[in-house]
């Protein structure tokens, strides 16, 4: 699975020291064909009979030490295959505990969608709140969980992995391509500055005023078309750069959104700079004639 191109990645991660545990996630999220046995198998496991709609189809890995799920994030990165979200235990001894595997994970993959299941309050939420930060990507599962509250944490993280990634691709790429239309904008500027320039000098040589100043008038009204013709895109990307800071965006996407709304700014001081120009050469050439 290429991360750059899927909108549907349903990979997720369990880190747990109890193999019980990666054998109930995996019935639940990994259910039979038949959907009699699904049914008996929550009912065996969780003393429960929901009727539940169709799920979605997951691809669960687990580990039972920190470590050994920060090796598979890391192998997954290396990949460019990431989890979409990670179900991790808060108590795993000998090695790290829930909050320093969080850590080296979202070293590596920092929009994983983190779940962190405990029995026991080893730490007050305001504690790890000060270690992590204030975020958005961490839940808490308070053990033992049924089924349905499993499913739903699985179908609404992965989803919002999926959608946070579609709305960033699409913010590079519409960066990306400010980023190059305003170069090559710069350099068309430049390039018709200095034609300008030139055939000015040579017509004010070789023509007499008169001529000159039609001729300019023609350079004229062909600039002012062009000028159009670039102002009406910058004006519509800066409209859609505007319903962008309207939606509900993460501090990351807000920043990439705000270097869009910069290189749409430069493209119209480009603009304004190249209509000041011609209006400088303008009023040079009436000056001229006069």
């Amino acid at each position: 699975m290429n991360s750059d191109k899927t909108t549907d990645n349903r990979r997720i991660l369990v880190i747990d020291d109890n193999v019980s545990i990666h054998e109930d996630f995996r019935k639940i999220l990994l259910p039979p064909n038949d959907p009699d046995l699904l049914h008996q198998a929550r009912a065996a496991l969780f003393g429960e009979t929901p009727s539940l709609p169709p799920q979605e189809r997951y691809e669960l890995e687990f580990a039972s030490q920190g470590r050994e799920g920060f090796g598979l994030v890391q192998h997954a990165h290396q990949e460019n295959r990431p989890y979409a979200m990670a179900f991790v235990d808060m108590r795993m001894p000998p090695g790290w505990d829930g909050l320093e595997t969080i850590e080296h994970l979202w070293y590596v993959a920092p929009d994983t969608e983190i779940v962190i299941c405990s029995a026991y309050s080893d730490h007050p939420w305001e504690d790890v709140s000060r270690r992590i930060g204030n975020t958005d990507k961490l839940l808490i599962l308070m053990k033992p969980f049924n089924s349905i509250e499993v499913v739903q944490v699985a179908n609404s993280l992965t989803k919002k992995w999926n959608l946070t990634r579609t709305v960033k691709l699409q913010i590079d790429s519409l960066a990306f391509c400010v980023n190059q239309r305003t170069a090559e904008l710069c350099e068309t500027k430049d390039r018709l500055q200095e034609n300008i320039a030139r055939r000015i000098a040579e017509t004010a040589k070789d023509q007499p005023q008169d001529d000159a100043a039609a001729a300019f008038r023609q350079k004229e009204e062909f600039l002012a078309i062009m000028s159009h013709e670039i102002l009406t895109p910058i004006n519509e990307l800066v409209g859609k750069v505007n319903l962008l800071f309207d939606s509900p965006l993460s501090p990351g996407q807000r920043e990439h959104v705000t270097t869009i709304e910069r290189c749409a700014q430069d493209l119209l001081a480009l603009h304004n700079d190249m209509h000041e120009f011609m209006a400088g050469r303008a009023q040079d050439t009436r000056a001229g004639r006069q």
